[in-house]
Order: C-alpha cells, then structure tokens, then sequence
C-alpha cells in the first residue's frame, strides 16, 4: 500500500475507509472483557487531565509515532472529548492499519455522562 495512502486515507473520500461508531456501554463492555483498545487521540495535556483506565495515549499531532500495537484479536477503540476529531479524521484512523477499528460515540463526554470511571491527574 502507498505510504501516503496508509497514512492519510484515499486521496478520493469515496475510497476512504470509515470507522463504525459504537455507544460508550458496548466500549465498556468489550473494555472489561479485555476485548478492546482504547487509542486515546486527544493532545497530551487533555490526556493527563483525564483519561479512560487503561486507554492508550496516541495524539493526533504524532498519531502515527505513537499508535500502540494492536493484538490482532482487540478491537480498535478510538476517541477524543467529544467524538468531533475522531469523526473527522475517520479515513486517517482507519488506513492506520489496526485492524476491526471503532469510534466511541460522544468521545469521552459519553463515557463520563455514562458515570464510567475516569482517572485524573
């Protein structure tokens, strides 16, 4: 595959590959059941403000630096604060090559409207 391709998503947006949202309870489910991992695309001063336990910090300014592996058998769970970054960079998500790939809904103002745990600095 084209570095730019894989990198960036198809030059054409109909090419480009999109990410199914899912609601924050599926998260937290596939979460606890060790099924998912949660890629955090929020910038590091929101990340060490707060975070999901366990999410994996992968800023969008260095996304592809700092992507962690993902096992083949975990579902990809991206997210941001509200889900708008995420929606937005969808086709850049999705060519990063991590396999069944997400966005959590809502970003993390679902997950905390939820009442689902959240660490702070």
């Amino acid at each position: 595959m084209n570095l730019f391709r894989k990198l960036f998503g198809a030059a054409n947006t109909t090419d480009r590959p999109s990410l199914q949202e899912v609601d924050a309870a599926t998260v937290r489910e596939w979460h606890k059941r060790g099924e998912c991992l949660l890629i955090d695309i929020r910038e590091d001063r929101e990340f060490r403000a707060e975070r999901i336990p366990g999410a994996c910090p992968a800023p969008l300014s260095r996304l592809e630096q700092s992507l962690p592996a993902s096992p083949p058998s975990k579902k990809a769970v991206f997210l941001c604060q509200s889900g708008g970054r995420t929606r937005m960079q969808a086709g850049r998500l999705a060519s990063c090559g991590m396999g069944e790939a997400y966005v959590l809904k809502g970003g993390m103002t679902s997950w905390k409207a939820n009442g689902f745990p959240v660490e702070r600095s």
